[in-house]
């Protein structure tokens, strides 16, 4: 097993990110709901402390995903007649894996309160704007709502193509 990609199949670090970046999103997208089976355990605050950690971190692993990907970049291509539609997706789901973290961070900063990782305060108690709280917001949502499209299309093609087109494109990323 090697840790770079190779011609045929993704490395050890590509494959690794993919996957742990694919439950932190789930978990993350889920989080709604997980806040409300929670609410009555813990306190708001503790909630979207651990909301912001994680948020940070997808962040972190996109950065260092997407430097990954360019030092990988003529190891793996997709398939010619697929190359634009795969370079659009992925390059929709990177944007979206950016701003998501930027809205959340623009709520929480409108908001006046702080930003946390793990315990670690990066951002500390601020005046309250509320246009910022409120357009952050707004954007955050409708940008969780985009992703959760974005990442039904990449499963539907990553299984179109290991059962439709037979290129056994899935292996690739196993």
């Amino acid at each position: 097993m090697t840790l770079m990609d190779a011609d045929d199949r993704y490395g050890a670090v590509s494959r690794a990110v993919h996957w742990i970046m694919a439950v932190l999103l789930l978990v993350m997208l889920a989080s709604e709901v997980w806040f409300e089976a929670l609410e009555h355990s813990l306190s708001e605050a503790s909630l979207m402390a651990w909301h912001q950690s994680l948020g940070l971190t997808i962040f972190g692993l996109v950065i260092f995903r997407g430097l990954w990907r360019w030092l990988n970049r003529a190891r793996l291509s997709p398939p010619a007649h697929w190359a634009t539609m795969a370079k659009l997706g992925h390059l929709a789901l990177y944007a979206l894996m950016i701003l998501m973290p930027l809205s959340g961070l623009a709520t929480s900063l409108g908001e006046g309160d702080p930003v946390t990782f793990f315990g670690w305060t990066v951002f500390g108690y601020g005046p309250e704007t509320e246009w910022l709280e409120e357009s952050g917001e707004d954007v955050h949502e409708l940008l969780a709502n985009v992703l959760w499209v974005m990442i039904g299309l990449h499963v539907a093609a990553a299984l179109a193509h290991q059962y439709l087109l037979g290129d056994r494109i899935m292996k690739r990323m196993a």
